[in-house]
Parts: C-alpha cells; sequence; structure tokens
C-alpha cells in the first residue's frame, strides 16, 4: 500500500490526509486526537464520490457533544486509486456491522415510542422520522407514511425514499448528514411493523 493508506495484520487500518490521520481498529476509531468508541458512537456519515481520475471519501462520528469528520482523496497514481477504495469499503464495513445496526436499533425504539428522530442535517436537508412517516424539514412539506414507502436506497450519494409507482424518489437527502445512511435500516424495521 502506499504511504497515505496502510493495512496492518492486526486488522488496524489507517489513512494520513491534510496533516490529520484517521486509525480504526475494531472497536475504537480515532480521528486527530479523538477517539470514538464504536460501541458509544451516536451519530455516523459517510460519503463517497468518484469522477475519472479522483475520488473523494468522508466519515462522520459522533458521540455525544463530541463530533469528528474526516475526509480523504484519491487519484489515479499507482495504486492509490485501489488502496482508497480499499480502505473506504473497510471503514464503511466496520460502522455497518458495529455501530449502524445499534444506532438504527435506538431509532426504531424511539419512533416506535411516539418519539421524533432527525436523519441528516447540518450539511444536508434533514428527515424527520415519526410514529406516522417521514417528512423533509421544510415548510408545508408533505409527510409520506410508512405504509406507502415501498424501498429506502442509498444511491449517487443520496438516501432516497420510494414510494410505490413513483419513477423518481418521494424523499432524498445527501448521505453525508448525520444518520442518514441508517434510515435503510429503520425503514425496514418500521415498515414490517
Amino acid at each position: 500500500m502506499n504511504g497515505k493508506f496502510s493495512f496492518t495484520g492486526s486488522g488496524e487500518l489507517r489513512v494520513r490526509s491534510g496533516g490529520r490521520a484517521l486509525v480504526a481498529s475494531g472497536d475504537a476509531i480515532s480521528i486527530g486526537n479523538r477517539v470514538f468508541r464504536l460501541a458509544e458512537v451516536d451519530r455516523v456519515a459517510y460519503h463517497a464520490a468518484a469522477r475519472i481520475n479522483q475520488a473523494s471519501y468522508s466519515i462522520g462520528l459522533a458521540a455525544g457533544d463530541a463530533k469528528s469528520r474526516f475526509a480523504f482523496d484519491a487519484f489515479r497514481r499507482g495504486t492509490e486509486f485501489d488502496d482508497a477504495r480499499e480502505t473506504w469499503r473497510r471503514l464503511v464495513e466496520l460502522l455497518e456491522t458495529t455501530a449502524c445496526p445499534r444506532i438504527a436499533h435506538t431509532a426504531v425504539r424511539a419512533i416506535s415510542a411516539g418519539e421524533t428522530v432527525k436523519f441528516g442535517g447540518s450539511l444536508s436537508p434533514r428527515l424527520d422520522a415519526d410514529a406516522e412517516g417521514l417528512r423533509r424539514y421544510e415548510l408545508f412539506a408533505k409527510k409520506v407514511p410508512w405504509p406507502e414507502i415501498t424501498e429506502v436506497d442509498m444511491r449517487e450519494g443520496q438516501v432516497r425514499v420510494w414510494t410505490s409507482g413513483c419513477v423518481k424518489p418521494a424523499i432524498a437527502v445527501g448521505m453525508f448528514g448525520w444518520n442518514a445512511v441508517v434510515l435503510p435500516r429503520v425503514a425496514a424495521v418500521i415498515g414490517r411493523g
């Protein structure tokens, strides 16, 4: 692997970008001098964008008031593109197997108890979810009831909410908003309810 990305035999992953480093192991990810225990992370965000000769990746982690985002780029030089893609795949897999299921479970419990849960926001549009359905957080936005939602997917940098018979998503928000990437898991559970 080139100097920007490294994997150790113990499963540790390291990325350097912009004078900062991200180090991921089985139970924690550090970004700069902040350490996030994956069992305590309550908000996640990730996003990737690729072009012909460049790819950009970002990861966001938060636990309580502590939050941090880390971004790295890759250019078509040697193995950098492949190393970046593999690094990204491993980071997302780590989040998807540790933090995301727990965050989704917490959201489902809150929604089922009558609370409103936010997905997205800060850097992207926000969705509010409650026991009745999903609604963009904007004036006069229409709520999409859970029974009408047929699928929630992640594609083209967005989390997209589909209803039956639609040729375009009923709602879409950027994947880089907090917890937007867990919305497909939440919708799958609540939609069955």
